[in-house]
């Protein structure tokens, strides 16, 4: 498997590539991902390419048994290219964007595209055959530092070819909108205009009053443009090349559609940081992230940035404490990782990521975390056949949107209304019941329950699917704000919730934003904050009412039998512990394997194994016995703080 680092030789003088290198052959690194910001290194003046510092470092890191995926530095321009050249995006007041970080060029700029495939081609051109490189990344973090989306002249221009590709005329696309709303019929594909600043902006709001249908679409078009741009690289790389290519993506980000960028490519990575500068992420924020990236093309992934190290631009997170880091790359594995390279190798002392901490301090002496991580990857070579094309247990699903994140971004429904938090609350229900879910979307054989909470937008083609489903005998779950729009991002006509109310036996009889005291009692009892649909069953049974307010007595949440299967509804939103419950019911129905365990012990079955996590800083005993596979020992089912066991199973 890869097990390795980031390492930029760029950074360091020549005299210490020899003991950098020896020093990652004692931490038991196979593999180096090289070179995404190193554009100015390999092109100091337009046209003149320097590419002899880098095969010096190679040669000296094939002497160590170390092979380099080598990325395109596409991300960060020179200085020369921003002084000659347009390549700069604009932001929706039309200011354009300053040179001097990365991520500051438009996807559709020609000059920046031009720029990129001559580099592009120079680089694939000279290590086509170089046998220390073993894959390609494709530049770095397509739309991390809110680059996703440009308001300038190029995509205007190109937005609407892309629109005039889409709709079969401008009075389509009128209609589909509903441009005479506000007087905003267009009479041709040029005349579209971008979502960009306009003076009815609401005070504190996302939202720039702009037709939601045009903001849906651009968010769709701005996508396609950086799926499009990294298909040039794409296809320039595999004209000398036949090494595989991925590109290193950002888990829960949601400004690029995952699913339409990870069909170019061979394989999926991604950057995992549990506890930065910005957050610490809970131990089921960063396993559903794990599972994202998993289910872009239902197959393993290599985590391409493991967090080594306190990390920050401007201040630091936290220290991982002892045994952290092994935990979160285990973790990694047990959702589908196959490989792992930790961001950095060694912290440098000047620049951004001063604060940035590697596998080595910046003196370069080994340290705690450095043995860590030199055990870690010893643990995986002993079980590399446990988990090389290994795959996971699954029994659930949930559906994952990009669509549906857009149109919830841009029509929140309510006060506090966060769909992101929608997801997550039902994903962390069934990891604390360490029920092996999915996050994928597409193809529900196989599994026993589907949950599709707040699914907004559906087109008849997935209804289908979802209706084959359950009368096979699956259990679909969904939730309030489902099956309500078209996708244009238009209001269904149909009573709600519109594309699931057959299958969910029920009508909404009205619904309510809330802002006064609200409580459900029944099977499960909560509080509820956000909203609440008052349910009329049809053909549905009842298993929740409300307990308070003018709808007192009316359901909140409902079963119905539909052929072999059943449809839950959940009208309203839930506390975490009555949702974990109500999932606990669920998934019992289902006949779902459970296993109850201490609060942050997280159990997942492989092929061949079960992995044990234990993300709490004090012993946990858990109700797992087993002989281990780390160390052929018996487990008497007790886990240090931030242990990990690896059973037989």
């Amino acid at each position: 498997m890869q097990y390795g680092v980031d390492y930029y030789p760029e950074h360091w003088d020549k005299k210490d590539y020899e003991e950098h290198a020896r020093l990652m052959k004692e931490a038991g690194f196979n593999v180096l991902r090289t070179a995404e910001f190193a554009w100015s290194k390999f092109e100091p003046r337009p046209g003149e390419y320097d590419f002899a510092w880098l095969d010096e470092a190679m040669e000296i890191w094939q002497k160590y048994g170390i092979k380099v995926v080598l990325g395109t530095p596409t991300a960060a321009p020179p200085k020369w290219l921003n002084d000659s050249k347009d390549i700069l995006m604009r932001d929706r007041y039309g200011r354009k964007r300053a040179w001097g970080s990365r991520r500051e060029c438009c996807a559709n700029s020609p000059d920046y595209i031009e720029a990129s495939k001559k580099i592009v081609e120079k680089m694939a051109q000279h290590y086509a055959n170089n046998p220390a490189v073993i894959g390609w990344q494709i530049d770095n973090e397509f739309g991390c530092h809110n680059s996703t989306r440009c308001y300038c002249e190029n995509c205007r221009q190109k937005f609407a070819k892309w629109l005039e590709n889409k709709y079969s005329s401008i009075d389509e696309l009128n209609q589909k909108w509903g441009t005479a709303f506000w007087s905003l019929t267009y009479d041709s594909f040029e005349d579209v205009i971008l979502p960009a600043y306009n003076s009815c902006e609401p005070e504190n709001a996302q939202s720039f009053s702009h037709n939601p249908s045009l903001d849906l679409e651009y968010r769709r078009f701005a996508s396609d443009s950086w799926v499009d741009y990294q298909k040039i690289q794409i296809d320039i790389i595999r004209k000398y090349s036949d090494k595989p290519i991925n590109t290193n993506m950002m888990g829960h980000f949601a400004d690029i559609d995952y699913y339409n960028l990870a069909k170019d490519l061979d394989y999926i990575t991604w950057d995992n940081y549990p506890q930065d500068q910005w957050n610490v992420q809970e131990h089921e924020h960063v396993s559903m992230a794990h599972e994202i990236m998993r289910g872009l093309k239902n197959q393993n992934f290599v985590v391409t940035e493991e967090q080594s190290g306190p990390c920050g631009w401007d201040v630091m997170g936290p220290t991982p404490e002892p045994g952290q880091i092994r935990l979160w790359a285990w973790q990694a594995i047990a959702h589908g990782g196959e490989g792992i390279l930790y961001f950095r190798f060694k912290a440098l002392h000047y620049g951004m990521e001063q604060y940035w901490y590697g596998v080595l301090d910046h003196d370069g002496i080994p340290g705690r975390r450095f043995y860590e991580i030199q055990k870690t990857g010893r643990e995986f070579q002993k079980l590399e056949k446990y988990i090389l094309g290994a795959r996971n247990n699954y029994e659930v699903m949930m559906v994952r949107s990009y669509d549906n994140i857009w149109a919830h971004d841009i029509k929140k429904h309510a006060k506090g209304f966060n769909y992101h938090d929608i997801e997550y609350a039902f994903f962390k229900a069934n990891n604390d019941l360490n029920i092996q879910i999915a996050v994928s979307k597409g193809n529900y054989e196989g599994y026993k329950i589907v949950y599709m909470p707040a699914y907004n937008i559906v087109d008849e083609k997935e209804m289908e699917k979802v209706t084959k489903f359950v009368e096979k005998g699956g259990v679909l779950v969904t939730s309030f704000r489902s099956g309500q729009r078209d996708e244009y991002n238009n209001i269904r006509l149909d009573t709600l919730p519109g594309a699931f109310k057959e299958l969910a036996g029920i009508e909404i009889e009205e619904f309510d934003a809330v802002v006064k005291p609200t409580h459900i009692c029944g099977k499960i009892s909560s509080a509820v904050k956000v909203w609440a649909d008052v349910i009329k069953p049809v053909t549905a049974e009842s298993l929740c009412y409300y307990s308070d307010r003018y709808f007192k007595a009316k359901s909140a949440v409902t079963v119905n039998e539909y052929g072999k299967g059943r449809v839950y509804y959940i009208g309203c939103d839930l506390e975490q512990e009555a949702l974990k419950n109500l999932v606990r019911m669920i998934s019992q129905d289902a006949k779902v394997t459970i296993s109850e365990e201490p609060e942050g012990i997280e159990i997942v079955y492989r092929e061949g194994c079960e992995i044990i996590l234990n993300h709490n800083d004090h012993d946990v005993i858990t109700s797992h016995r087993g002989i281990s596979l780390l160390d052929g020992e018996i487990f008497d089912g007790r886990l240090n703080p931030y242990g990990v066991e690896v059973l037989e199973g």
